[in-house]
């Protein structure tokens, strides 16, 4: 003969209360890959617009993610007695300030949705990194925009937005301009 024991009413108070609790912990990371193109501003723009936005739950959390994959500088071109400190100092802050200038750009988009962005910045080729930092990041979205070179350049080169949806942790949303 098998009991069911009820529960007193208070107690389901306690258990949607506690529910209520891990909802407010509950933390979404988006990642939103950033370049210099019109395709990864507008990418930004859309998970302003629409990822955000479609949460009707006020007690979500997000942390909005800015990542921008810094080219490393390429001094092995030649021998190296050719570029000198000087201009290897040069090359690497005017990347510095195409960087600042590219989440400069991304933070104004943010801001006009009132969208608190961090940044995060790293070295290496996009394809790689995207997927890695987006891995350490604990990424539950990556949004990235499509540049659209068509069938030849995408052959030779491959695409990093073809590549991310294949190898990244987590769903990649890739936003196309049109």
């Amino acid at each position: 003969m098998t009991s069911q024991i009820q529960e007193e009413p208070h107690m389901q108070e306690v258990r949607e209360e506690e529910q209520e609790n891990e909802e407010e912990k509950r933390v979404i990371n988006v990642v939103v890959a950033v370049d210099a193109s019109e395709e990864s501003m507008h990418a930004c723009e859309w998970a302003c617009r629409n990822l955000l936005a479609a949460n009707t739950n006020i007690r979500q959390a997000y942390n909005f993610i800015l990542l921008h994959v810094q080219a490393p500088v390429c001094v092995s071109s030649g021998p190296s007695y050719i570029l000198s400190n000087e201009v290897v100092r040069i090359l690497q802050n005017d990347q510095v300030r195409t960087t600042q200038k590219i989440l400069k750009r991304a933070r104004a988009i943010c801001n006009r949705y009132n969208v608190e962005a961090h940044s995060y910045v790293v070295i290496g080729k996009p394809k790689e990194k995207i997927c890695e930092v987006a891995h350490k990041l604990g990424a539950h979205f990556l949004v990235m925009g499509s540049h659209d070179h068509g069938p030849l350049v995408r052959a030779i080169k491959g695409s990093v937005s073809d590549h991310c949806s294949r190898n990244a942790i987590c769903p990649v949303v890739v936003v196309n301009k049109k």
